[in-house]
């Protein structure tokens, strides 16, 4: 037994981490279960404690029409599409669509971090990114403080857009910058059909706004009352950006209790390559597991239904 009577996992050398969260560590096993590879040891998960996280995956951070350029968080929504969201679908998963969606009443309290994350760039414009070619070392070996200012863009959160052109030709109103109910805060592309389609699924998609960069910040949040409520352990985490809101929520979930996978492929971000290169790191130990959308697909895939005695030591895969 891995943690606590109240919150544990379980372990064997040939299985890995068993997170299916049975009564007590000698009752039976859970069924159905998914067995995942990650990049250290093999995870089994249970779909009815098991939720995929999809985050901020919203036309103000991909849409073409804002002049974002085709990155990580397009081919995350490309594997999303073909794997991750199918397989949640055939396997009973919860998906949760945890978006940016400030309120009136939220712009009342947001704290002075979060208006700079989106009113200011470098002055220069070049960006954060520090290229270690070995010239920003002091004689002592230590590294140089960077210094780069700052200026305030031409508009922030909850300032109105404008009028934009979407790649058919059409014009739109893209809303007020990160509010919601607007244009530039719904869904991105074919997720917007996906998330309207995943309301009429077997176990509804759910959406929830966030007015932080972890949609799990507070003492109790609707997501994570959600959660709860659904007896859910296990959560699944995509979306953009992966070093950003990914991250900041999968450190409020691991630190609340619930067992925290990040789907790499899923996953993207503008961020130097060092900074995704962190959170793999850390999430494959510190905070979790690090896994993919193809390795959930292939494990639905081979889930097993219930066990089935075939002989000592034996099962059989029902699908």
């Amino acid at each position: 037994m891995v943690g606590t009577p109240a919150n544990f996992w379980l372990f064997s050398n040939r299985n890995g981490f068993d997170l299916t969260h049975p009564p007590t560590p000698n009752s039976p096993p859970v069924y159905p279960r998914i067995s995942m590879s990650t990049t250290n040891s093999p995870i089994t998960v249970t779909p009815s404690k098991t939720a995929l996280v999809i985050i901020d995956m919203q036309n103000f951070f991909l849409s073409a029409a804002l002049g974002r350029k085709r990155g990580e968080g397009h081919d995350a929504e490309a594997v999303l599409l073909e794997h991750a969201i199918p397989a949640a679908r055939e396997a009973d998963i919860q998906i949760v669509w945890l978006t940016w969606g400030i309120s009136d009443q939220g712009l009342t309290t947001l704290p002075p971090s979060i208006w700079r994350i989106f009113g200011f760039e470098i002055a220069d414009e070049s960006s954060f990114e520090v290229e270690d070619d070995g010239t920003d070392l002091m004689n002592d070996g230590t590294r140089k403080m960077l210094h780069r200012s700052e200026k305030k863009t031409g508009g922030g959160i909850g300032d109105p857009i404008g009028d934009i052109t979407l790649p058919n030709g059409s014009v739109v109103n893209a809303g007020r910058t990160l509010i919601r109910d607007q244009w530039n805060t719904e869904l991105h592309g074919n997720l917007a059909e996906a998330f309207q389609t995943g309301l009429k699924a077997g176990v509804p998609d759910v959406r929830f706004h966030k007015e932080r960069l972890s949609g799990l910040l507070g003492p109790s949040t609707e997501v994570e009352s959600f959660l709860n409520k659904q007896g859910i352990k296990t959560l699944l985490f995509a979306g953009v950006n992966t070093d950003q809101c990914v991250l900041a929520t999968i450190q409020d979930a691991a630190s609340m209790g619930f067992d925290t996978i990040l789907l790499r492929d899923g996953c993207g971000t503008t961020s130097p390559e060092y900074a995704r290169q962190m959170v793999d790191f850390n999430c494959q130990k510190s905070w979790g597991f690090v896994s993919s959308c193809v390795e959930l697909a292939s494990g639905v895939r081979n889930i097993i239904r219930q066990k089935v005695e075939e002989g000592p030591g034996s099962y059989r895969n029902e699908l």
